[in-house]
């Protein structure tokens, strides 16, 4: 399942990405832009703003109610009924939204701080934006929010 979403709900977007679902975040005013590009990519509409979601017509689409990120989150999980596939978790790029590529901890050199380069052994990188990204604290901090995730699905 693909989907977009509009800036009233980015940190949703960012949670999406992490679970592993490639997720549009559409930053810009032009809200019959979203719809087009939602139609033509066959992508699920997520928002808060109840006019976007009045005009979506027959595209499929969610109006989160929830303000608090992890409970969007889990609406969203619960709704639709998403898979927390661990081979998924952590393999998009949270600004860009591409498939992170697996590099040799050689190539991270010089592009982390070496600390990092000398106590992780493996690196993904974004080849859009070209972002490195290991498993730090940030890392642990998510897997205990789609651990939580994975307890309240029933």
């Amino acid at each position: 399942m693909t989907f977009i979403a509009d800036k009233t709900v980015g940190k949703l977007v960012k949670w999406l990405r992490i679970l592993g679902y490639d997720t549009v975040y559409w930053r810009s005013e032009d809200p019959q832009g979203l719809l087009h590009r939602a139609r033509d990519e066959g992508r699920t509409l997520i928002t808060k703003d109840t006019k976007l979601y009045k005009d979506k017509g027959s595209l499929k689409a969610l109006l989160v109610q929830e303000d608090n990120p992890y409970l969007q989150l889990q609406e969203v999980v619960r709704l639709f009924k998403l898979p927390l596939n661990k081979a998924m978790l952590f393999s998009r790029c949270l600004i860009c939204n591409s498939q992170l590529e697996t590099v040799d901890p050689s190539e991270a050199r010089g592009e982390v701080p070496d600390y990092i380069y000398h106590t992780h052994r493996t690196f993904s990188r974004c080849p859009s934006c070209r972002k490195i990204y290991w498993t730090g604290t940030h890392y642990e901090h998510m897997a205990a929010v789609v651990e939580r995730l994975q307890e309240n699905r029933s």
